[in-house]
């Protein structure tokens, strides 16, 4: 974790001053705009429009568990610490869903991973589907044979859209602070 990501930060909304730990802003739930810069970032569904960030140490606790693929945690690291053992995660592989359960409401929200290398959010376009006129509409380079450059280079779409090519990179910290298409606009379900 970068020591800018650690440091108490204002929000660009509302100007209130979060804790360096949390990736969204306590008062306004704006995403903190280098959030961008993380390679994985963990989210609950606050409501069927909005998926809000863990803080720093609740995701580094639920991107372990998804890398060792355990299919339940009792998270306590970061938000968790305060109240162990009142919420399990489970992780569904195969259908793709993860769900946050309250134990003492009985509640169920859902959660979701967004990963620079998650290839259903970020589809793979093969190199001969784009034409010499297309470019990353992020950073306009044009794109270039994919065994020529890295990962993050590659070309990708977003699942609503139509068209719209991007570099890995450049979409997904788009993504993590908008979750819509950054040319058409559309919300993206995941």
């Amino acid at each position: 974790m970068s020591t800018a990501l650690r440091a108490n930060w204002s929000c660009e909304r509302c100007t209130f001053i979060n804790e360096g730990i949390h990736l969204t802003c306590a008062a306004c739930f704006l995403t903190r705009t280098d959030a961008k810069d993380l390679p994985v970032q963990w989210e609950w569904r606050a409501n069927p429009d909005q998926w809000i960030p863990y803080d720093l140490a609740s995701s580094s606790e639920l991107e372990d568990a998804y890398q060792h693929k355990k299919a339940a945690i009792f998270p306590k690291q970061g938000y968790f610490a305060s109240i162990p053992d009142r919420y399990e995660v489970r992780f569904n592989y195969a259908l793709g869903r993860f769900q946050q359960h309250n134990l003492s409401s009985g509640g169920i929200r859902r959660i979701r991973r967004v990963a620079n290398d998650d290839n259903s959010i970020l589809q793979p376009v093969a190199f001969h589907e784009v034409t010499s006129e297309d470019s990353c509409i992020i950073c306009l380079d044009v794109f270039q044979d994919p065994s020529s450059v890295s990962v993050e280079q590659q070309i990708v779409k977003l699942p609503p859209c139509h068209g719209h090519y991007f570099h890995r990179s450049c979409v997904a910290a788009a993504i993590k602070l908008r979750d819509e298409c950054p040319m058409c606009k559309k919300r993206l379900d995941y």
